[in-house]
């Protein structure tokens, strides 16, 4: 499926690029719990 801007054809993202950035995404979100919760102990 391509989608178009301006009479441009637009390249879609493959499977694994939209997978690696979601697992990036949720890398991320977990080290932010991690250390929410490292700091609720400490306090």
């Amino acid at each position: 499926m391509q989608k178009r801007k301006f009479g441009n054809k637009m390249k879609e993202p493959s499977v694994v690029q939209i997978k690696h950035q979601i697992l990036l995404k949720w890398l991320a979100d977990q080290k932010a719990l991690e250390a929410a919760e490292a700091q609720a102990a400490r306090g």
